[in-house]
């Protein structure tokens, strides 16, 4: 008859001495003994080592050795590769979104930039910057204030960045014109010009109204308008947004 392994274990744990379980058991002592012990063993994974199961030495020969090292080494400058590829793309996704914001801060600005050039008197005929040298200038100052003060503080140098605005709105202009889907993109142009360049700007409601869509279309209409544009203020840079 097959012993019934499990009761064995139970009538154990629930305190029963060695005797009185080979007693219920119809078994001698040291089989419950065995049975006990086994049944701990197996539970416990504490399994008898073979002998020099846990002594043995493994011995490497020096080609052996010069394999582990060149291999650990190019595991080493695939993970730095890896590493600095994945900090440059950080940086150059930290500079396109530096420069985007940037686009936004000269369009929300653009207004007071142009009334400042209108009534100032300046020659630009003796500007020493470019519109690519005030951008760049831009791009390490992270206080939108500080940002625009330094813009006006030449009379010259916001001339050359209002101009620099408008140029870029009429190359925009040209691509909606002329885009496979001209509708939307035209769309787009309008919102953004009313919203920022137009004389008598308007809020995000009377776009909404004019062009007969929700305020959150004219939102994302703005977030799309400005990326396109942030590719053409910014150059070839800007087209990593």
């Amino acid at each position: 008859m097959k012993t019934d392994v499990k009761k064995i274990m139970a009538l154990k744990k629930g305190g029963w001495n060695t005797q009185d379980i080979a007693a219920e058991m119809h078994l001698q002592a040291d089989e419950v003994k065995q049975i006990v012990a086994n049944e701990t063993e197996k539970h416990t994974g504490h399994s008898k080592k073979e002998p020099n199961e846990s002594n043995e030495v493994i011995q490497l020969t020096a080609a052996q050795l010069q394999s582990i090292y060149e291999k650990a080494a190019a595991i080493g400058a695939k993970e730095a590769i890896k590493v600095y590829a994945d900090e440059r793309k950080k940086g150059e996704q930290k500079k396109a979104d530096r420069r985007l914001h940037n686009t936004k801060l000269l369009l929300q600005n653009y207004r007071a930039l142009k009334d400042h050039v209108e009534n100032s008197v300046f020659d630009r005929a003796k500007a020493e910057e470019s519109a690519e040298d005030i951008l760049e200038l831009m791009q390490p100052l992270y206080d939108d204030k500080v940002i625009i003060d330094s813009i006006k503080r030449s009379a010259t140098r916001t001339a050359i960045i209002v101009a620099h605005i408008e140029v870029m709105f009429g190359l925009y202009q040209s691509y909606c014109e002329n885009s496979s889907n001209r509708d939307i993109n035209m769309r787009r142009y309008e919102v953004v010009w009313d919203m920022y360049i137009n004389e008598h700007c308007l809020s995000a409601g009377e776009i909404a109204d004019k062009q007969h869509i929700s305020k959150r279309n004219v939102y994302e209409d703005v977030k799309v308008a400005t990326a396109r544009l942030s590719a053409l203020i910014f150059g070839v840079d800007g087209l990593k947004v």
